[in-house]
């Protein structure tokens, strides 16, 4: 999937005005090449955003849904080159949090948004990445604190973990008459279902890997595409393309307006331990008092809160 960041700022210009001419003038472009950048989007998510026959231009099921990946994601674009871009600016007061993508969307806003209710008052500041760089960045210093889901090579003498959350991993699938799965784990079938997956040297990967290794009952899966982002995965499964596991936290709108359907039963599901990290190094005070209210409302041995 190759899609170009401006196609984004384009699709969100045109959700806001309902008008590829005064799109085309807000993005300073003719409405022919505006009108062809759409199109250049559609085509690499192989699905049609945009309803061209009604007046105002209207989104379609599947734009309205990428309207919130695609607002998020040029988010948390500028929210990154902003951090790059300030790092030698010796800026203070500013609190950096690590954050791997598939927490980042969903995850990490809400996580934010539970602090402002406690005693903390700080300033924050979002580094997304893989979990290999994420890792780094906390070693290095770079960040004062990593968010990602559990990982056992951090050594305990090195850096202090807090329990935040249990999720899971859950398999869905778009949903067919009556929200019935279009495609189902627990029904005997000959036939082989399409698989979405995650590629095997990434933590997605390796847990639903570690599942279907020793899968429940014996399925045929066929993998028909792999990505390294739940999101894009999900935004597969809705269009029908087969089965993904996706956190739960990224898909719970999704569920409750019937988008995507769970398609297995709980032996299918897979717990996820959200963590959060910090080195044993004195950090600033922000960070440091920061902590202190994390250990407050969290536990280094309670891993199902």
């Amino acid at each position: 999937m190759n899609i170009e960041t401006k196609w984004l700022e384009d699709f969100l210009s045109l959700a806001r005005t309902q008008s590829f001419s005064r799109s085309a003038e807000e993005r300073h472009l003719t409405q022919p090449a505006f009108s062809r950048r759409i199109k250049a989007l559609e085509a690499s998510l192989g699905c049609e955003l945009v309803d061209r026959t009604s007046m105002p231009v209207q989104l379609t099921r599947e734009g309205r849904l990428f309207q919130i990946t695609a607002r998020n994601l040029v988010s948390q674009l500028d929210d990154c080159v902003t951090h790059i871009r300030s790092l030698g600016r010796g800026e203070e007061s500013v609190i950096d949090f690590a954050v791997s993508h598939t927490l980042a969307l969903s995850f990490f806003p809400e996580f934010l948004k539970s602090l402002n209710t406690t005693e903390a008052s700080f300033r924050s500041r979002q580094l997304i990445a893989n979990v290999d760089d994420s890792v780094q960045a906390l070693k290095n210093g770079i960040c004062d604190f990593l968010l990602a889901f559990e990982n056992h090579t951090l050594d305990s003498t090195q850096f202090a973990k807090l329990y935040l959350r249990t999720e899971r991993l859950l398999p869905v699938c778009r949903g067919g008459d009556e929200g019935k799965p279009q495609y189902s784990l627990d029904e005997e079938t000959r036939m082989s279902l399409p698989y979405l997956g995650y590629p095997k040297d990434i933590y997605l990967g390796r847990m639903v890997a570690g599942l279907l290794r020793h899968p429940p009952r014996k399925v045929d899966l066929q993998l028909v595409s792999e990505s390294s982002m739940a999101d894009s995965l999900k935004v597969m499964a809705m269009q029908g393309m087969g089965i993904a596991w996706v956190p739960s936290f990224s898909i719970r709108e999704e569920v409750r307006q019937g988008f995507l359907v769970c398609c297995g039963e709980e032996t299918w599901h897979i717990p996820l331990q959200i963590c959060i990290y910090r080195c044993m190094r004195t950090l600033s005070p922000e960070a440091e008092a920061l902590w202190k209210v994390l250990e407050s409302e969290y536990s280094v041995d309670d891993q199902s809160s």
